[in-house]
């Protein structure tokens, strides 16, 4: 694997991984599908940790690396294929049918880390919060432990459109998976985090032309597909950590409160649902959380820093 200067994070590199097998779409550009690993140095110590993005994301969160390898522990980040450095022009940014598909990248991965390490934790946020509970579920004692950053394992809305959603996404996936629905758009997270409209983060924009980032039913269905299965019940028996803000404020005007609330999931729903993750669960709620808790104002972010740091010294 040839390891590179990182274009986006100064001071880390990178390298592509080849995903052969992975499947194609009608327009996309020739050459293989890749995903991304990202880490700050070369392995140091015998412990890492893989970290894994959520949805229309890719990873810049240096202070999150900064915090890991204060535990001790080897910081590496996994972008998967359509998403951040691996999106290229043409492609449909973020398209999956299937989330079981990226066990290509993370057994990829998870097999470069492991020769330079004995063990290896997980961490997921939002829709990586979903992806890799099901990839633990389908390999087991592959990794440690696995802490869950506002994790995306249940739908929010409300009842009617969480019994609607199933079977209308099921039905438009089956005549065209790529179908684009027509759902509404606000997005009021970004305003509370990116320092253009008043938050604290410089976040980069991914290299997303023509649709973007957009809700197509194929994709919809799988992640539903994997609500189904957490709600069944995935039987992880590594420890598990789920941390949560304190509230959710899914409102489609803004407010300045909402600098201070999950304003993407309902965090009510994410705090049933963790129980059907495994039977060691450690549940955290915080107050004033954003939805990426790690990028909460300070004080709160110190907080949940605290909250890992102790969880990873008790169980990891």
């Amino acid at each position: 694997m040839r390891w590179i200067a990182d274009p986006v994070v100064p001071g880390f590199e990178w390298a592509r991984i080849a995903l052969p097998r992975a499947a194609k779409v009608p327009g996309d550009p020739e050459g293989l599908l890749t995903a991304s690993l990202i880490r700050p140095h070369p392995p140091r110590r015998r412990r890492a940790l893989l970290y894994l993005h959520g949805w229309s994301d890719c990873f810049y969160q240096a202070h999150l690396s900064d915090e890991v390898e204060s535990w001790g522990m080897d910081f590496h980040a996994l972008e998967l294929r359509r998403y951040g450095r691996n999106l290229v022009d043409g492609q449909m940014a973020g398209w999956i049918p299937d989330l079981a598909d990226y066990d290509q990248e993370i057994n990829a991965a998870m097999s470069l880390i492991g020769a330079d390490h004995d063990e290896v934790t997980l961490m997921g946020h939002s829709t990586g919060g979903l992806i890799l509970p099901l990839w633990m579920a389908r390999h087991p004692h592959r990794a440690s432990g696995i802490i869950l950053n506002s994790p995306w394992i249940d739908l929010q809305g409300s009842t009617m459109t969480r019994l609607m959603a199933g079977p209308v996404t099921r039905a438009v996936s089956q005549a065209s998976a790529t179908t684009v629905l027509p759902l509404p758009s606000h997005d009021n997270y970004s305003r509370s985090v990116r320092r253009e409209f008043g938050g604290e983060w410089a976040i980069p924009f991914q290299k997303s032309h023509g649709d973007a980032f957009v809700v197509r039913a194929g994709w919809l269905n799988a992640v539903l597909a994997g609500h189904a299965m957490v709600e069944q019940g995935l039987g992880i028996e590594v420890p598990i950590l789920t941390l949560l803000s304190a509230r959710s404020d899914l409102s489609a005007t803004w407010s300045e409160t909402m600098r201070g609330a999950d304003t993407v999931l309902d965090v009510s729903r994410l705090a049933a649902a963790s129980v059907h993750l495994g039977r060691h669960l450690t549940l955290v709620r915080v107050t004033g959380g954003l939805h990426d808790l790690v990028l909460s104002a300070p004080s709160v972010r110190a907080g949940v820093f605290a909250e890992m740091r102790r969880w990873v010294q008790a169980y990891q």
